[in-house]
């Protein structure tokens, strides 16, 4: 987290609510009942409660930043917006429109970023770093 966003939550307006943990019932009750998930940051480290809304099949309007860029694309499996125009003219598009394709493709790419199958592919990394570094490391005859 940077020191400007540290700076902002220390001194956040008293009409800030930082809730800190939620039940995971209640969150999978807000993001089923939600219509969409509205995340408007300018900065994220990991984008969790983008997957946790496109895993409980709630569209996702996020801002249009770097963590996102490698793996969620506008109009595929979310919608994106950088500017107050772009989001007001993307959340009315949502609210009016069948976004289903879109909520289904994102649905998607949630079920491939998994805990189980993210811990697979760190498993298997770790292994072939091991393998690869042991035949680095064993003497030569």
């Amino acid at each position: 987290m940077s020191d400007q966003i540290k700076k902002a939550i220390k001194n956040r307006p008293s009409n800030a609510l930082m809730p800190g943990y939620i039940d995971n019932d209640i969150i999978k009750g807000a993001y089923h009942y939600a219509e969409c998930l509205l995340f408007t940051s300018y900065e994220e480290t990991e984008g969790i409660v983008v997957l946790e809304a496109l895993a409980s099949h709630c569209p996702v309007l996020c801002r249009d930043i770097g963590v996102y860029e490698d793996w969620l694309k506008d109009g595929r499996d979310c919608f994106k917006a950088k500017t107050n125009d772009e989001f007001n003219e993307k959340l009315h598009f949502i609210m009016d429109n069948d976004t289903q394709a879109v909520v289904a493709e994102g649905y998607k790419l949630a079920e491939e970023r998994t805990l189980e199958k993210v811990g697979v592919q760190l498993k298997t990394a770790y292994e072939a770093l091991i393998k690869q570094k042991t035949a680095e490391w064993s003497p030569r005859p």
